[in-house]
């Protein structure tokens, strides 16, 4: 059986590691989301989430959630990179925003 975690090595957690990754990065743009990715030369995939707009810490951490669940299921097919997710909060946040995320993130391959 596989393990459903998320360990600390597999986040991006300090401004130093978020900096270089928005040096010269590919990126991919989606109607809620856009992502960054680059090579990071370690021997796993590393998720940075990053919300732009203001909105309630309920919002927050449900998007995050999200997000996260997508990545751990993922993060064994995908190669060693550091990815950072910009999740773009629209005015009207509702359910509906919330499963447009859900389907853009599935349908996305790097």
């Amino acid at each position: 059986m596989r393990r459903q975690g998320f360990p600390r090595s597999c986040r991006l957690t300090e401004r130093p590691q978020f900096t270089r990754l928005f040096e010269r990065p590919s990126t991919y743009r989606a109607p809620t989301f856009q992502a960054f990715w680059k090579a990071n030369g370690k021997k796993t995939a590393r998720l940075g989430i990053t919300i732009k707009g203001r909105l309630s810490s309920v919002w927050r951490t449900r998007l995050k959630r999200v997000v996260r669940e997508w990545f751990r299921l993922v993060r064994e097919e995908s190669e060693a990179v550091d990815l950072n997710v910009v999740i773009r909060v629209s005015k009207e946040l509702d359910m509906a925003f919330l499963d447009a995320l859900k389907r853009d993130l599935r349908h996305w391959k790097k």
